[in-house]
């Protein structure tokens, strides 16, 4: 008696599938199927796909899809280009004169809440004409600065306002 035919019997054995197996498993997956099957889902459980590809194959089918997304998320950040030196001083100017405009802003603020404050402590209850005209051509002038971006100022003698 040889011990190595016994054991090349074995191994063969495990490389074929008899049918009873195969009907022992359709059965556990017919239980398991049972357990987890919905009303609209079908009474049999579905056959497993097969897929003839070798495991090569579908590996690298899966290698393919990683890379692809991989790709396509990163896609739209290589469109973005930087900004060069000519753009980069342009809104450089841009962002200075809006901070100027911003203080000369604040600026006229504290000084009208300055005289507001001195008018009260001051006595006077309410202003001349004169100063109505004065303060409604720095409201007109700042509105103009406001409304064309830039800080230019224009002369309000020739505009005379009445206060009604």
């Amino acid at each position: 008696m040889d011990g190595g035919d016994g054991t090349a019997d074995h191994v063969i054995n495990k490389r074929f599938v008899s049918e009873s197996e195969l009907d022992e498993r359709r059965k556990r997956r017919q239980e398991e199927w049972e357990k987890v099957r919905k009303p609209e889902d079908p009474e049999e459980c579905p056959e497993e796909v097969y897929d003839p590809r070798s495991l090569y194959e579908r590996l690298q089918e899966q290698k393919d899809k990683k890379q692809q997304e991989f790709e396509e998320q990163f896609k739209f950040k290589n469109m973005v280009r930087g900004l060069d030196e000519d753009e980069t001083k342009f809104l450089d100017e841009v962002s200075r004169q809006q901070a100027l405009i911003e203080k000369q802003r604040r600026e006229d603020d504290l000084k009208e809440l300055n005289e507001y404050r001195s008018r009260q402590s001051g006595g006077q209850h309410g202003p001349e004409e004169g100063s109505r005209e004065e303060t409604h051509c720095e409201i007109s002038r700042k509105q103009e600065q406001v409304l064309s971006g830039k800080a230019v100022g224009r002369s309000c003698e020739t505009q005379k306002f009445r206060w009604w």
